[in-house]
Formats: C-alpha cells, structure tokens, sequence
C-alpha cells in the first residue's frame, strides 16, 4: 500500500508541475497532457487491495 501512495503522490506532483508549465506557455496539449496525468493519479485510488498483496495480515 505504501508504494501505491507514493506512485499517487509522485504523479499527482508530476501532473500540477506539468499543467503549472503548460499554463505558462498557454500550451493546451501540455495542459490536456497534465490532466491525464492527474486522472491516472485519482484513478490510482480505486486500485483493489488484492492487486497490491496486501491480503495476508502482518505479523
């Protein structure tokens, strides 16, 4: 679970940086690519707990 929130993290930093340059050269493909950067990072939270192996409990 913890590389999951930090994959969120990483992309969602990556995506407002991206969208952050894209607004400053009024580039609208470099805007629209940010958003799909931060669509991947939310869709990220749906991921199931099975994916991850994190159904064995801790010791």
């Amino acid at each position: 679970m913890r590389h999951l929130l930090l994959a969120r993290t990483i992309l969602g930093i990556v995506g407002v940086v991206v969208w952050g340059y894209g607004a400053r050269v009024d580039d609208a493909n470099i805007r629209l690519a940010a958003i799909g950067i931060l669509a991947v990072a939310l869709l990220l939270r749906f991921v199931p707990k099975r994916w991850l192996g994190d159904d064995e409990p801790r010791p």
